[in-house]
């Protein structure tokens, strides 16, 4: 079993922050946002489709897949022993069109017990977390021949910026934070402090990350929404596309003929 996030933001194997993650992210702009992945999805929503949701945590997306699709089949993949089983809780009443696979994405056997290839691959959120951009680009390879003709890939995820773009969107962060409060109180925040932080920035940073890995990472191309976009094309895909910007994710998809 390798460690969680090499570095050291997340501890998905621990079933308490699991269920704290849970609860920190169940919200009516997540939903918006995943219902945009599945929307995506070009099939007629009564095709009986397969999907594979990858680092599908919980479920949300899945459960959204089958209230568009409610004649799909979902494959429900995750690194987390504890997210798997808060997802077979949670997608009970679907217990008849869901499967649970577990595989490190760290590792290029994370594929080897799939049983696809599928015909939508989605994911959210997720993927960014192996960390090193390397191997984000050869995941892209590896999802590639899991996607039946005519399917697609969509992800929604953290894409990397330089200084300037990242600044920016701190920024912006903190801006929108500074705007909230005022909208409940009446009252204008220094910047400052509404930069400190939103009630997220408690379930980071477990570990340190090593010198080994932050060198690494260094060295890499840097999986920026080009790259990325790019990445997709060299892994096969006949059209890339992305489908828009929040904050620092992008919403991507990639599509076989």
């Amino acid at each position: 079993m390798t460690q969680s996030d090499p570095t050291g933001m997340h501890e998905w194997h621990s079933g308490e922050y699991v269920k704290e993650w849970i609860g920190s992210y169940t919200n009516e702009d997540r939903t918006a946002s995943l219902r945009r992945i599945v929307h995506l999805i070009p099939f007629d929503p009564d095709r009986p489709i397969s999907v594979l949701d990858i680092g599908g945590g919980w479920g949300p997306i899945s459960a959204l897949v089958l209230e568009a699709f409610p004649n799909a089949r979902v494959t429900l993949h995750d690194f987390s022993e504890p997210m798997l089983q808060e997802a077979r809780a949670n997608l009970a009443e679907h217990a008849n069109a869901m499967s649970y696979y577990r595989g490190d994405l760290m590792s290029p056997e994370w594929t080897a017990g799939l049983k696809g290839p599928f015909d939508a691959v989605v994911s959210s959120l997720a993927i960014h977390n192996v960390r090193f951009p390397d191997r984000i680009h050869a995941i892209y390879d590896e999802i590639f021949p899991l996607v039946a003709a005519g399917g697609c890939f969509i992800n929604l995820d953290q894409v990397s910026s330089g200084d300037l773009v990242r600044n920016a969107n701190r920024h912006a962060q903190a801006m929108s934070r500074r705007q909230q409060v005022f909208e409940e109180t009446g009252r204008w925040t220094p910047l400052a402090e509404a930069a400190g932080g939103g009630p997220g920035e408690r379930l980071h940073r477990h570990a340190r990350a090593s010198e080994e890995d932050l060198k690494r990472i260094a060295a890499a191309e840097p999986a920026t929404l080009p790259n990325q976009l790019r990445w997709l094309t060299d892994a096969g895909f006949d059209e890339v596309e992305c489908f828009g910007r929040e904050r620092g994710s992008a919403l991507i998809g990639a599509f076989r003929a």
